[in-house]
């Protein structure tokens, strides 16, 4: 590996977040499985969205959705191979999270929207060849 202080802006930006967000999403994943167990985090997921139009069904899927995929992407965008397909499905769950936000009318929203373009932004700029369309 070269020296990580002389890489390009670019490619700065991607190794830290990579190895941040990766371990704070992994922290987050792994914490709803040993410290709250995964019953308990359904429990908690369809006792907040059964009230609202959501079905309570959709609900325990979607909380399933984000036990499973919060340690997966966690360790898939650490990997950091395939980075932009990992970022992306990140962006997808930050979506979701953010629309989850938005029917239960919390302002916690903000939060969720300033992950899913700092995901976005990855995501974009792990082109895994930024300066092939500039010549083509």
């Amino acid at each position: 590996m070269s020296n990580v202080l002389g890489w390009d802006a670019r490619r700065y930006f991607l190794l830290g977040m990579r190895v941040f967000f990766g371990l704070w999403l992994l922290y987050a994943g792994l914490f709803k499985w040993i410290s709250m167990g995964p019953r308990a985090f359904v429990g908690m997921i369809t006792e907040m969205f059964d009230p609202t139009w959501s079905p309570h069904g959709l609900n325990v899927v979607l909380a399933w959705v984000i036990l499973v995929s919060e340690p997966l992407l966690a360790l898939f965008i650490l990997s950091g191979v395939k980075a932009r397909l990992a970022w992306t499905l990140t962006a997808l769950l930050m979506f979701m999270l953010v629309c989850g936000q938005s029917i239960l009318m919390k302002p916690d929203v903000v939060a969720n929207w300033q992950y899913l373009v700092l995901v976005m932004a990855c995501a974009a700029l792990s082109d895994p060849v930024p300066s092939a369309r500039a010549s083509g």
